[in-house]
């Protein structure tokens, strides 16, 4: 296998300014009121997160970025190819980790009274639950990000786009990945399994939209 190691620094590259620009970290606003918290990043439903985003598409040519991207990309390709297809975006998923890793060491260096995760999940993270209506928000959202994906070529349409379904799909599961293996905790299944099957199903949904349009009479 012929490994684009341009392009996985460029993935690489991108999730690290992400996760450091736009998700940022969770720090305590007041360090003697465990419950008064607020998150240092422009975060994605914004507009400056878009902006960020944006630029980042721009400046990391080709990069996905982002792990459902990567999913819709996976899942409306090649299903047959599994050195071009699977095999290369699945290490485009590890370099959004790895990027992502990258920043939250850097952000934990660098911030004061930030939330630790043992603190925020002192109890562990909760065991994925499959919800047949956030299933089929996930699909739906999918479907609109396939579309415009496909049919628009215009370079802001798709930060406007992950800006406007920000509140449903889960964008930072890359953070979380890397959050979750920093820390060494009994997670693993808790975080991986919705990092995998959201990011799935969002790239079912771009696929179904795109045999819808193929199929529709002219």
């Amino acid at each position: 296998m012929n490994v684009n190691w341009k392009g996985l620094m460029n993935e690489l590259g991108g999730a690290f300014a992400v996760m450091w620009l736009v998700f940022g970290i969770t720090v305590f606003t007041d360090p003697g009121v465990s419950a008064d918290t607020h998150v240092v990043g422009l975060e994605m439903a914004t507009l400056g997160g878009m902006l960020a985003l944006a630029v980042a598409w721009m400046a990391f040519a080709g990069a996905h970025i982002l792990p459902p991207v990567t999913w819709m990309h996976m899942i409306t390709g090649d299903v047959s190819d599994v050195e071009g297809n699977w095999m290369a975006n699945g290490l485009r998923l590890v370099a959004q980790i790895i990027g992502a890793a990258l920043a939250i060491f850097l952000m934990a260096e660098t911030t004061a009274d930030y939330v630790e995760y043992a603190t925020a999940h002192a109890d562990g993270q909760d065991a994925y639950a499959f919800e047949i209506m956030t299933t089929l928000s996930l699909v739906a959202a999918g479907a609109v990000l396939g579309h415009i994906n496909t049919n628009v070529d215009n370079s802001w349409a798709m930060p406007v786009a992950v800006m406007a379904t920000a509140g449903i799909v889960n964008y930072a599961s890359a953070g979380d990945m890397a959050s979750m293996i920093m820390n060494e905790t009994g997670d693993m299944m808790a975080v991986a399994v919705p990092w995998i099957v959201d990011g799935a199903t969002v790239g079912i949904g771009a696929f179904v939209a795109g045999m819808i349009a193929d199929n529709l009479p002219e």
